[in-house]
């Protein structure tokens, strides 16, 4: 059938134009159902797929803890028993360094016992009592260090202040006179005991506390150089005269066994990354295929169903508009209205699709009034028969656009 020539045509291609409609409506339900189908489908994938992803993240992670834990026990027991190995060799190290200590000032120290014993005969050939002879009595009476300046100042914090003070605000309180006597009192008391224990020894005895100031002085130097002599023995790093060999051999074993656990850690996380994400993500992937590849196929063909369906209506659709639109007007192109044109032309009231356009719209229940025609009811048996075979049938016609009535008048002058 020629474009321009529609208005003209006869019953066969008004017949063709219904088909193309009913096709065009079932198309067009046919894609509504197929876009339903297809949400839905996408939404199970979804909810599939978020399952098959967190389920990957857990398993994932619970691997690679449980890799990590296994290594840390590992480094943990090996640094505790490294722990326990230093703990020994040092308790050892020890034992020989004060061995070593004893050892090495025995002379000295030697010498420090025959200077106590000077002092002790000193007091015994003066007939000085032996309560004298301590660092106390020293201090007091014959300082020579910053040590005995601090034990007198000291002493008379005690004498002149704790004291005195302590007696007053523990029974005399608040009597002043009480605490000025008090003071009185034990300056006596103590500078008494001052003068006669100066007296009794310093005094009676010069040239022995002379020779005790030397010695004391002498016995100070002989301190300072045993204390100089264990400060450098453990200070030495040498360790070969110590015979530590067994633990230092065992030591290093450890601190490599350490490395190499370390060093397997680093690279079993490495390959971790590398390799064992993967395959566990293919492990659970295989877990939900069952699931998701039925509902991925079925997708996959309801989309090709829906595409092929939007193309036919694309068609027909283009068709509809390009040959028939701007001669019959979109409100015209319309099933119920075709079929009601089919029935004018076939009990012989038009003889082209002009004709039948201006019966029907003289009279506009004509096609509804010839529906008791016999012969209009063999037509419409006719076209029963006519949608039933079309209807599963997809039309490649696209879709009439728009036209005025105006254009369809004109149009039928011209036929």
């Amino acid at each position: 059938m020629s474009e321009s020539n529609i208005l003209s045509a006869g019953l066969s291609e008004l017949k063709e134009l219904k088909e193309m409609l009913v096709c065009l409506e079932n198309d067009k339900a046919l894609n509504l159902e197929l876009s339903a189908k297809e949400e839905e489908l996408e939404r199970q994938i979804q909810i599939l797929e978020k399952q098959l992803s967190d389920k990957t993240v857990l398993v994932t992670k619970q691997r690679s803890t449980e890799l990590g834990a296994t290594y840390n026990e590992q480094l943990e027991k090996t640094k505790s028993r490294l722990k326990k190995v230093r703990a020994k060799k040092e308790k050892q190290k020890s034992t020989l360094v004060s061995d070593r200590i004893v050892a090495e000032t025995s002379q000295v120290r030697e010498e420090r016992d025959q200077l106590y014993d000077q002092i002790k005969k000193l007091y015994k050939e003066s007939k000085i009592s032996r309560i004298f002879n301590n660092n106390f009595v020293y201090a007091l009476l014959i300082p020579q260090s910053f040590k005995d300046i601090l034990i007198i100042l000291l002493t008379l914090a005690i004498v002149l202040f704790l004291l005195p003070c302590g007696i007053y605000y523990l029974a005399f309180r608040p009597r002043t006179i009480y605490l000025i006597v008090i003071y009185i009192v034990t300056v006596l008391i103590f500078g008494g005991l001052y003068v006669a224990v100066g007296r009794m020894t310093k005094e009676r005895h010069p040239q022995t506390f002379e020779k005790i100031k030397s010695l004391r002085r002498e016995l100070k130097n002989n301190q300072k150089n045993i204390r100089n002599m264990e400060r450098a023995i453990r200070k030495d790093k040498d360790e070969s005269q110590y015979d530590l060999g067994k633990f230092n051999s065992e030591l290093k074993e450890l601190e490599e066994e350490l490395e190499r656990i370390d060093a397997d850690k680093k690279a079993a996380f490495k390959k971790f990354d590398a390799e064992t994400k993967a395959a566990i993500a293919a492990q659970i992937a295989a877990e939900f295929a069952t699931g998701l590849d039925p509902l991925r196929k079925e997708h996959d063909e309801i989309y090709e169903q829906q595409r092929y369906v939007e193309e036919n209506i694309k068609k027909l659709s283009m068709k509809l508009t390009s040959e028939y639109n701007s001669y019959l007007g979109k409100e015209n192109l319309d099933i119920q209205m075709i079929a009601a044109l089919i029935r004018i032309m076939e009990v012989g009231r038009a003889a082209t699709v002009a004709d039948a356009l201006a019966v029907y719209r003289s009279e506009p229940d004509a096609g509804k009034e010839l529906e008791g025609n016999p012969e209009s009811n063999t037509g419409g048996e006719q076209e029963g028969e006519l949608e039933q075979d079309t209807e599963g049938e997809r039309r490649e016609e696209p879709e009439p656009g728009t036209s005025e009535d105006k254009s369809i008048q004109e149009k039928e002058e011209e036929g």
